[in-house]
């Protein structure tokens, strides 16, 4: 049973990765990207690119393909988001949805559809624990993911409350026009968030390519759990997604084990259902505000 709990807290801390990308985005822009996980796709495959074709060190090629990510996010939401934010926000949405289309058709054009390998960031015998609790393995990507999710979380936590930045971006995560009024810069903060959330996508592109390889649809899954994750915290407060893709891979790993590994697909619209109805907040949300 431990064993289990560690491998879902593996899986989802992974999952509050995607979950605090999507966050960020929506917090501050209260845009839903639908195109995060295809966007973090892209970068992994530049990532691949520059290793694989010319040659690049790894650890090299993975900064220039989270710039790439970042450059990206701000490109998106400068020229395809920003120029549609007077229409409405339906409208946004349908180009998150195209954008999706667009990146999965341009990774097909130009890598094909076979599989890509990147190889792991940590190799090595995994941990073993031996007590009078048993026998507990603690692999040695579990360790990276966790120290990933932690040092993440403890920076977003410390900066959006001690930096001069980190204020304005929840001055305008809370009232865009009032913080215009106030003299922060708008558009520079909601470049930063699409900035942000879709290095998080190329993050976690980067650290599941080894397990599910580099193709058109590697982070769909992940996408759809880490939406769930968000939910189920509240896609309000960082802490929500954290905890949110905690609690929904130990939900996922327990019941793949004792009941079915069929009924994993669909535990996480099964979550999204029953949150939405009994908790409409999330189990750790605040108040849902309305954008003009």
């Amino acid at each position: 049973m431990i064993n289990q709990m560690i491998l879902g807290l593996s899986t989802g801390a992974m999952y509050s990765l995607v979950a605090i990308g999507l966050v960020m985005m929506y917090k501050v822009s209260g845009v839903m990207n639908f195109a995060y996980g295809n966007m973090g796709m892209f970068a992994t495959y530049i990532i691949w690119w520059l290793t694989s074709a010319l040659g690049l060190n790894m650890y090299v090629s993975i900064i220039m393909g989270i710039i790439f990510a970042a450059l990206m996010g701000i490109f998106v939401e400068r020229f395809g988001l920003r120029p549609i934010r007077h229409l409405s926000h339906g409208s946004m949405l349908i180009v998150t949805f195209g954008l999706l289309m667009i990146l999965e058709g341009l990774a097909v054009q130009i890598w094909g559809t076979e599989y890509k390998s990147l190889p792991e960031l940590v190799t090595g015998t995994p941990y073993i624990f031996k007590g009078d609790f048993g026998i507990i393995v603690l692999r040695r990507q579990d360790v990276l993911v966790f120290t990933t999710l932690v040092v993440i979380s403890v920076l977003i936590a410390l900066f959006m409350k001690f930096t001069k930045f980190g204020i304005a971006v929840r001055a305008v995560s809370e009232n865009e026009e009032i913080a215009g009024y106030m003299g922060i810069n708008v558009g520079k903060i909601l470049a930063f968030s699409w900035a942000f959330g879709v290095s998080m996508a190329a993050l976690v592109g980067i650290i599941a390519a080894p397990k599910v390889f580099v193709s058109p649809t590697m982070l769909t899954f992940y996408q759809i759990q880490g939406f769930t994750a968000a939910v189920l915290g509240g896609f309000e407060t960082f802490t929500g997604a954290v905890f949110g893709g905690l609690i929904l891979g130990v939900i996922e790993k327990l019941v793949g084990n004792y009941i079915s590994e069929g009924f994993k697909a669909t535990i996480s619209l099964a979550i999204i259902i029953i949150v939405l109805v009994f908790f409409p907040k999330g189990l750790f949300g605040k108040n849902i505000r309305r954008r003009a």
